[in-house]
């Protein structure tokens, strides 16, 4: 019998580790897309996150705050 994922160590449903694209609106999967977030921005509860196509165009700057985007780990 195989061993399951128990307690604090579950993955849990998709709605944990998902979060939107500020702009297109696009599903983003933590470990399976590039995310990209403004510092200042999280910081102050405002989820600026962005996809690797947004990030591109905007030219890795926050359009909110103009601070430089950095990529989710």
């Amino acid at each position: 019998m195989p061993m399951f994922m128990i307690g604090v160590n579950a993955k849990g449903h998709r709605g944990w580790y998902t979060y939107r694209c500020d702009i297109c609106n696009r599903k983003l999967s933590v470990g399976d897309d590039p995310i990209y977030y403004c510092q200042k921005c999280v910081n102050s509860n405002t989820n600026a996150r962005f996809c690797l196509a947004d990030a591109r165009r905007l030219h890795f700057r926050c359009p909110y705050c103009g601070s430089e985007l950095t990529l989710y780990h």
